[in-house]
C-alpha cells in the first residue's frame, strides 16, 4: 500500500518544470525521483512522482512497465474485459484511421503524458492523414501565452526556425515529442496553439474553464478562418473525449457541439503496459497484434474499453516492447539514423546524459535526441535524423 505525504519541499515541486524547460535535464529529474519516492520505494509525494513519471522518459523514452493487478483492471476496464478482448479480431491501427478519416474533417488523438512511444505514433498518424489533405496540427502543448520580451509565439518560433527550443511547449523538452512537431513541419503541417492562457484562466475554474478555453482557441484560430480545414488535433488523456465523462465535459466535446462537426476520437492511453489495472488487458491484447499498432473489432465495431467506451470512437493498442541498437524499436517512426556514440564521451563512473544536437540549431533547442549511458554498461546507439551533429553531456 503507497503512502502519500506532502513533504518535499515547495521549490522543487515549483521549479521542476522551469529547470526541465531550459535543458536541465539530469539533475531535475533526480531531484524529483529523490521527492517522490522514500528508501523503501513508497510514493512519499504525489506531485513529485507525477513530474518525475511525465519527465523522466525525456530521458530513458520509457517507463518500466507495471505489474498486472487483476482486480483493479475489473474496476477500470469492466468485468467482462478479458472475453471481450479474447472475441475481437484485430486490424491494423493506420489502415483503420485512414479510412475513416477520409470522411472526417477532426481528428482527435490522445497521449499519455508519461508515453513518450504515443508521441512516435501520433507523427505516424500525422504521415498517414497528410494526403488525405490534412494541413493543420493542433497541440496541445504549445505555449500560447507570449511572455513580456519573448520574440513570438511558439507557433512563429516553429515556422521560422524549423526546431524546437525549449520554451516551445511544456511537454516538448522531450526529444520525441520534438521530433514530431520537426518531422510534421517538413510534412507541410501548419502548427496552432489552442491551449487556455493565463488570462483566460480563473482561480478555481477547473476543468470546465480549461477546456472551454481551449475549444474556443481553436475555433477562433482554425475553424473561423478556415471553415473547412482539415485538422489533426493532439491531446493529452481526456480531452479526447466527445461526450462528457459523468459531469464532465472535455474539450472534443464542446468542440463538437460549437463546430458541428462529428471528429474522429482515437485514444492510445488506455491498453497499454503502465497502469496495473491495463497491463493484464494489455499482455492479452498485444499478444495478438505483431509488430504494428492494431485497433481491435468485435464485428463492425470497435472495442473499447474503460472509460472512454462510447466516448471515444477508436482505441490502439501498440506492440510490445521491442529493441534494436539498445533503442526502443518504435523510435524509428522519428526517421532517425543510428549513430555510435563517441567513445571520449562515455562515463567512467556512474551515469552521463548523452545528448545529439543539430550543429547549427541554437543554445535553447532541443536535444535531437539523448541517451542515459551507466559506465560499463551496454551503449546504445544515438538515434538523430541525417546531417551534421554536435554532441553534448550532462553531467
Amino acid at each position: 500500500m503507497l503512502r502519500a505525504q506532502q513533504v518535499a519541499p515547495p521549490t522543487i515541486i515549483q521549479t521542476a518544470s522551469k529547470r526541465v524547460g531550459t535543458g536541465d535535464y539530469l539533475e531535475t529529474i533526480d531531484a524529483l525521483k529523490s521527492a517522490a519516492y522514500a528508501p523503501d520505494g513508497t510514493t512519499r509525494d504525489l506531485m513529485a512522482e507525477k513530474l518525475w513519471l511525465q519527465f523522466s522518459p525525456f530521458m530513458t523514452n520509457e517507463l518500466a512497465p507495471a505489474k498486472a493487478d487483476p482486480a483493479d483492471a475489473d474496476y477500470i476496464l469492466g468485468r467482462g474485459w478479458a472475453a471481450r478482448i479474447a472475441a475481437a479480431t484485430p486490424r491494423d491501427a493506420i489502415a483503420e484511421i485512414v479510412r475513416r478519416a477520409a470522411t472526417s474533417q477532426i481528428v482527435i488523438l490522445n497521449e499519455t503524458h508519461a508515453a513518450p512511444r504515443d508521441r512516435a505514433f501520433g507523427l505516424e498518424v500525422a504521415r498517414a492523414l497528410r494526403p488525405l489533405g490534412f494541413s493543420i496540427l493542433a497541440f496541445e502543448t504549445l505555449r500560447n501565452d507570449v511572455p513580456t520580451g519573448d520574440p513570438g509565439s511558439a507557433t512563429a518560433q516553429l515556422e521560422r526556425d524549423r526546431y524546437v527550443r525549449f520554451n516551445t511547449g511544456g511537454y516538448t523538452p522531450d526529444p520525441v515529442f520534438a521530433g514530431f512537431l520537426r518531422e510534421s513541419l517538413a510534412l507541410g503541417y501548419e502548427p496552432v496553439a489552442y491551449e487556455a492562457t493565463t488570462k483566460q484562466l480563473t482561480p478555481g475554474g477547473g476543468i470546465a474553464e480549461r477546456d472551454q478555453a481551449q475549444a474556443d482557441n481553436l475555433v477562433a484560430a482554425i475553424f473561423a478562418r478556415q471553415p473547412k480545414a482539415k485538422v489533426l488535433i493532439y491531446v493529452g488523456v481526456s480531452h479526447v473525449a466527445e461526450r462528457p465523462l459523468g459531469k464532465t465535459e472535455w474539450m472534443a466535446s464542446r468542440l463538437k457541439r460549437m463546430t458541428g462537426i462529428d471528429p474522429l476520437t482515437i485514444d492510445q492511453a488506455t491498453i497499454d503496459d503502465l497502469s496495473p489495472g491495463t497491463r493484464g488487458a494489455y499482455d492479452m491484447a498485444s499478444a495478438r497484434i505483431g509488430d504494428r499498432s492494431a485497433i481491435f473489432f468485435v464485428g463492425r465495431r470497435p472495442l473499447v474499453l474503460g472509460p472512454y467506451a462510447g466516448a471515444v470512437d477508436l482505441q490502439v493498442v501498440h506492440p510490445r516492447r521491442s529493441y534494436r541498437f539498445g533503442r526502443p524499436a518504435w523510435l524509428a517512426a522519428l526517421g532517425g539514423k543510428p549513430i555510435a556514440i563517441p567513445r571520449e564521451l562515455l562515463p567512467s563512473k556512474g551515469r552521463r546524459l548523452i545528448q545529439v544536437f543539430d550543429a547549427g540549431a541554437a543554445a535553447d533547442a532541443v536535444p535531437l535526441d539523448q541517451v542515459l549511458v551507466e559506465a560499463g554498461g551496454p551503449v546504445p546507439m544515438l538515434m538523430p535524423p541525417p546531417g551534421p551533429v554536435r554532441f553534448q553531456t550532462q553531467p
